[in-house]
């Protein structure tokens, strides 16, 4: 017996504890450098789907700004923080800022919440809301207008310091279940169309721009802390008394039902997971990765509304089996197939038709349905004895958010200029960096760009919205003259030149995904889209047979009836909108689709929706600003767009935000490979194509122009003078 003791002890000392401190070792590795061996896993084909996504190192801030762009800092502050009524994250409010960052250790390695995590992730800090008057300046927010206390809305709540886009949902009652919830957390607008870039170490932040986010790392680092505080030892504990400490209705909860509570959102997550999953293999598809400053919205709209808000109760409360996703469900959910850059919404609110396929009319339902797709709590559920179509969503914040990027209507066409949210301007920052010669705009080429600009852009993007100077000598081709707009009701709207995809060249997926992307309404919903766009706008649209309805008008179906519902809700409550309120946030346009896109046509001698992929051209204000190119983000910098398509980057890095003000746009060479944790950008992948609107050859007559060429090509002067001018507007 002493021998065979023995012999265990020599091997334990010689053999297991060797492998003990191997296997510690690599827990640390992942640990403590995460970004390293997630990306060397990827080279070598290894999935690592346990550890976190590799991220980009912080770089070192010395000076924050905000541009002025029309906005005080506080109603800057309550547009980055009020809540839509959204609960995007998977946890209650109390829940995410107790996580730990999903780093595979037995110690507290900082909260999933930390300033300096998310910052990683893309994201812009922002000062809690109790220290937000004596803070803002810190923060680069404007001191202007902070004696005045008063909020466009009710006080943003944003205790715990959370970035911006980052806001808090009261708790209340599901819509579904009837049963009380807790705090939630959710996006709000300005998590992705807040802008900001660096330069020597001065960080730049404009509203209304794109943001340089990666969304499906922070929802996989999000699932991976939630699976880490359930699995790894200790960690638990530290998460139960962490959400304890934060008191209310949590402060005398055992550690039993705050875990309880979390397995439920983790079995959620795995629900949806291994049936999204399910649908992806049959189909033998696979997600594209978004990546930094990009994301596949609509699709995700589409899911979300008509994939998770429709996964049946019964099988939530399934326990650990899953099963197999049903027949009448599978068809609801798409892959990850069309991603796009964020898109600028200064001047939005002015334009006949919004997002990049021109799809969008009335502005409630654009921004009621944006709401859902981030996951806005909703009634969607037949079974259910609360009404169809209840939600989280707050339209009355929503109609604020529009109201302050529009801003004033009257006078907007004699003074020329618009009151809301202006674009950031180049010499704002030129002021920055005063005697720093990348900054600095030369006259002589901005006079002769302005002439480029008439020749060669104008058509599509008409005149620019803050140019006098081109509209002293060429009235017509003025963005106010009255030809480019048109009256709806009591409003003016832009109207925003469309062309087909086909003439564009530009890549096509996401604006397929309107025009071709089906999904099946359960009966209970008792929703037939087309006739209830035709009974409440009168769209004129004829009836289609089969059992699927087109994403596009299935959508738009149940976001009207997700308004109507909430208007009702109101006057249940006792508190009923004022009829002139509830007209002006609905706004005089109807909620029909794009005749350009859907047309109706007699097939077989019966009226039929023929669908014509189109995208929309934008004014250009603010254009400098807004990298990268192209709708799906596939050209790094102007001087690169301005190019003929075959001399652009074919593969660029994405997630740093230092600018580049000489080719204007992102510094992205990617060398060998891309830094760890920066996106590999390769134009030859679906969805990526850096095709299309470009300038070559010596064609002038645009009738004769092959598909994707709009012009003939740029001297080297003549493309620098352009790119001057385009950085003043």
């Amino acid at each position: 017996m002493r021998a065979l003791i023995g012999f265990v002890v020599r091997a334990l000392k010689w053999w297991v504890l060797p492998l003990v401190c191997l296997v510690l070792a690599l827990l640390a590795a992942a640990s403590y450098a995460p970004e390293s061996v997630r990306t060397k896993l990827a080279a070598l084909g290894v999935a690592a789907e346990g550890l976190p996504p590799p991220l980009p190192d912080n770089t070192t801030i010395t000076e924050r700004h905000w541009l002025e762009q029309n906005w005080t800092g506080r109603q800057r502050y309550w547009f980055h923080h009020a809540s839509q009524g959204t609960a995007t994250f998977p946890v209650p409010y109390d829940f995410f800022v107790s996580l730990e960052q999903p780093r595979v250790s037995l110690f507290n390695r900082g909260r999933l919440a930390d300033i300096d995590y998310l910052r990683r992730f893309g994201f812009i800090d922002s000062p809690t809301s109790r220290d937000f008057t004596s803070g803002a300046a810190r923060y680069g927010y404007s001191t202007r207008g902070l004696a005045d206390t008063r909020w466009p809305g009710d006080a943003p709540l944003n205790e715990d310091g959370l970035p911006v886009g980052f806001a808090r949902l009261a708790g209340g009652i599901d819509p579904e279940t009837g049963r009380p919830y807790p705090a939630q957390l959710g996006f709000t607008c300005a998590a992705c169309h807040t802008g900001h870039i660096e330069y020597k170490n001065v960080s730049i932040r404009f509203d209304g721009g794109p943001a340089m986010i990666d969304l499906g790392r922070l929802e996989k680092a999000t699932g991976l802390a939630i699976l880490y505080t359930l699995e790894i030892p200790f960690r638990l504990g530290r998460f139960t008394d962490a959400v304890r400490a934060r008191g209310g209705e949590w402060k005398n909860k055992t550690d039993e039902q705050i875990e309880q509570e979390l397995r439920a959102s983790l079995a959620r997550i795995r629900l949806n997971l291994e049936w999204s999953t399910q649908v992806l293999r049959r189909a033998d598809w696979k997600s594209l990765d978004e990546g930094f400053g990009r994301l596949d919205a609509l699709n995700r709209i589409g899911n979300q509304v008509f994939f998770e808000n429709l996964l049946p109760s019964e099988a939530l409360a399934g326990g650990p089996r899953v099963g197999v996703v049903p027949d009448s469900l599978a068809p609801n959910f798409a892959r990850l197939d069309a991603p796009v850059s964020f898109p600028p919404i200064w001047d939005t609110p002015w334009f006949s038709w919004a997002q990049y396929d021109a799809s969008i009319f009335n502005e409630l339902v654009r921004n009621a349905g944006e709401a859902l797709g981030v996951n806005a709590k909703i009634n969607m559920n037949g079974k259910s004895k609360s009404p169809l179509f209840r939600s989280s969503v707050d339209m009355m914040n929503i109609y604020r958010f529009e109201e302050m990027l529009r801003g004033p209507m009257e006078g907007v066409h004699a003074k020329r200029q618009f009151e809301g949210l202006a674009a950031p301007k180049w010499s704002d920052v030129a002021d920055k960096f005063k005697g720093d010669a990348a900054w600095s705009i030369k006259a002589d080429m901005v006079d002769r760009g302005r002439e480029l600009y008439r020749a060669h852009c104008a058509e599509c993007h008409r005149g620019p919205v803050r140019d006098g100077d081109l509209a002293k000598t060429w009235p017509t081709g003025s963005f106010w003259d009255a030809a480019n707009w048109v009256t709806v009701g009591d409003r003016q709207y832009y109207r925003v030149v469309e062309k087909p995809v086909a003439d564009m060249g530009t890549d096509p997926q996401q604006a397929l995904v309107l025009t071709s992307r089906q999904v099946r309404l359960p009966p209970e919903l008792g929703l037939d889209p087309i006739a209830a766009l035709n009974a409440k706008s009168g769209c004129a649209l004829p009836a289609s047979a089969g059992p699927n309805a087109n994403f596009a008008l299935a959508l738009m179906a149940v976001v009207d009836r997700t308004i109507d519902q909430w208007f009702e809700d109101q006057r249940l409550a006792g508190k009923p909108i004022p009829p002139e309120l509830e007209k002006q946030m609905r706004g005089p346009r109807r909620n029909c689709p794009n005749p350009q896109t859907f047309r109706v046509a007699r097939v077989d001698g019966r009226p039929s929706i023929t669908t014509v992929p189109h995208y929309r051209a934008r004014p250009l204000d603010g254009v400098w600003a807004t990298a990268p190119y192209l709708h799906n983000g596939s050209v790094p910098t102007l001087d690169d767009l301005l190019k003929p398509q075959d001399q652009r980057p074919a593969r660029f890095c994405v997630g740093s935000r230092q600018f580049d003000p000489q080719k204007v746009g992102l510094k992205a060479e990617p060398g060998d490979r891309c830094p760890s944790g920066l996106t590999d950008f390769d134009t030859r992948g679906l969805a990526n194509s850096n095709r299309g609107h470009s300038f070559e050859g010596t064609e002038r007559d645009v009738t004769k122009l092959p598909s994707g060429v709009i012009g003939p090509a740029f001297s080297d002067e003549q493309r620098r003078d352009l790119i001057e001018y385009l950085k003043t507007l």
